[in-house]
């Protein structure tokens, strides 16, 4: 009896190691990141990983991300298929970032007429919101799902968003888990 424990805690230890060795380690949280892969951004001055989506995902991403960014530069884009794509910027010691972005959203939001905004998550450092048309020359009125967001990674914050055009929700959605996966 001894013995098949011993096998039993011997296979758990090994399959443990397999997955942390295959880059498949799960962030903090308690989110299942079973449809996402890792991407180390060391590669790419960032002392960080993310996770993102791969392309079990069932949105159009493709088997291996494309990270673009100008070596010493401060923007990077992460891509995976035509479907997903987060833009970083490196903001430097700018602790007010994530403020001063819900202020000017909330200002246009008041005086812009071609668009209405609702804030669909809001958290201390991520939005989630959506856009819609709304001006009567439009017969289809578009409905976009956006995100937002700012991390501190070694003292250095780093906005992180979609696309302007915005995107679906279940592509936000993944994005979402992206971001919150996103450590040093």
């Amino acid at each position: 009896m001894n013995q098949l424990r011993s096998i039993f805690l011997v296979a758990i230890i090994l399959l443990l190691t397999t997955q942390c060795k295959n880059g498949n380690d799960v962030p903090q949280g308690n989110f299942d990141y079973f449809q996402f892969q890792k991407v180390d951004m060391r590669d790419y001055d960032i002392a960080a990983s993310i996770m993102i989506p791969d392309a079990t995902a069932g949105i159009g991403a493709s088997f291996k991300p494309n990270v673009t960014y100008d070596e010493g530069g401060y923007k990077w884009t992460i891509s995976v298929g035509r479907n997903f794509q987060l833009f970083i910027e490196d903001y430097g010691d700018n602790l007010y970032r994530f403020e001063e972005f819900k202020k000017d959203l909330i200002k246009d939001n008041k005086k812009t007429n071609y668009f209405e905004f609702h804030m669909l998550k809001e958290e201390k450092d991520v939005f989630v919101y959506s856009r819609k048309e709304k001006s009567a020359f439009i017969k289809d009125k578009k409905l976009t799902y956006h995100i937002f967001a700012v991390k501190k990674i070694n003292g250095i914050y780093y906005e992180i968003r979609n696309g302007e055009r915005g995107d679906s929700k279940k592509v936000v959605d993944f994005m979402y888990h992206s971001i919150q996966s996103f450590h040093p």
